[in-house]
């Protein structure tokens, strides 16, 4: 399922635009304000809008065309937050399959007893289990099935169930009980990068920055309470609802201090609007980095969003410099990375 080819037509038009050559300014229509790869159907809204600027966090909304909407053969998903929540859905420990073996903290076994099919993102980060984990690539969890997936560990300091105090039958299964949000850019990358003591590191760098280390040294110690989590959730409430006036948005551009910190879009506007606060909570974590705000000129964020779009294609002869999912036919996700 990992890293199937793009959706035929867009693909295309990837091709297409490389061979442009265009620069990243000529590509912005003064009248819209947006900026365009041209036919891909996405395009990018650089107009300068107060709403969507936090502090030092500005999104910038990619959108899609009615056409390439009225084509998508994508279907509806579930999020992993969504899923957690469904009776049905289980994520425990790795279940070993036959004679397989393999270290048991890089690797977790996905049950779908439900009727939906679930979206699980690289950076999707899970508590509970022997230590919280970090879902390591795309992924989409068909009903009626079970499946091993790879994952990477987020919390450094334990490697025993979560609730000492549980029976022996529960430890056994060691199933995990939550889910926290996307983890920040910097974490994800070094998920990107498929380094386990890099993870950590970023892990360590986060935390910090967010006083909110811990004994266990993990991720979801973002929830203790401080000045910079009152900070992220102020910024979670300053979002909520801003993008429910665009049904046509299938993904952000977030720049945060002035830098390009995550380009992530969408095969579906249902699919963004559901993942979009996990999503936010990831880049709100990144603002604990800086407390400037500097200004965030729009070719900025039009070049990342043409560079993720352009150069999606040639992920698969090994430019890894963006990433992308496709579930059959129907692209589900395109991220920097």
């Amino acid at each position: 399922m990992k890293h199937i080819a793009l959706l035929i037509l867009l693909s295309a038009v990837l091709f297409s635009c490389n061979e442009t050559g265009t620069d990243s300014t000529s590509q912005i229509n003064a009248d819209e304000k947006t900026a365009t790869v041209a036919a891909s159907g996405l395009r990018l809204d650089v107009s300068d809008n107060p709403e969507l600027t936090f502090k030092n966090l500005r999104l910038y909304p990619v959108l899609a065309d009615a056409g390439l909407l009225e084509n998508n053969r994508l279907p509806i998903l579930k999020t992993l937050a969504e899923a957690m929540q469904t009776h049905g859905f289980r994520i425990t420990e790795r279940k070993q399959f036959g004679r397989e073996q393999e270290t048991w903290y890089n690797g977790l076994t996905v049950q779908n007893k439900s009727a939906d099919p679930v979206f699980l993102m690289a950076g999707d980060v899970v508590t509970g289990g022997n230590q919280d984990r970090v879902i390591a690539h795309d992924d989409v969890i068909q009903p009626a099935s079970l499946k091993n997936i790879e994952v990477f560990c987020v919390e450094a300091g334990r490697s025993t169930y979560y609730n000492p105090a549980a029976p022996e039958s529960e430890k056994q299964v060691a199933a995990f009980k939550g889910y926290y949000n996307v983890a920040s850019p910097q974490v994800r990358k070094a998920v990107y990068s498929g380094n386990q003591q890099g993870v950590w590191g970023a892990v360590g760098k986060v935390t910090e920055a967010n006083n909110a280390t811990s004994s266990t040294q993990t991720y979801a110690a973002l929830e203790t309470e401080n000045a910079k989590k009152e900070q992220r959730e102020a910024c979670l409430r300053f979002f909520e609802g801003k993008f429910d006036n665009l049904p046509d948005a299938v993904g952000v551009v977030a720049v945060c201090d002035g830098k390009v910190v995550g380009v992530d879009v969408f095969g579906h506007p249902k699919l963004f609007r559901r993942q979009f606060k996990a999503l936010l909570h990831g880049f709100a974590a990144e603002t604990a980095f800086s407390e400037t705000t500097k200004d965030v000129p729009g070719h900025v964020a039009e070049a990342a969003f043409r560079q993720v779009v352009r150069e999606a294609d040639k992920a698969r002869t090994g430019t890894e410099a963006v990433g992308k999912f496709s579930l059959g036919d129907a692209w589900v996700h395109l991220y920097s990375k």
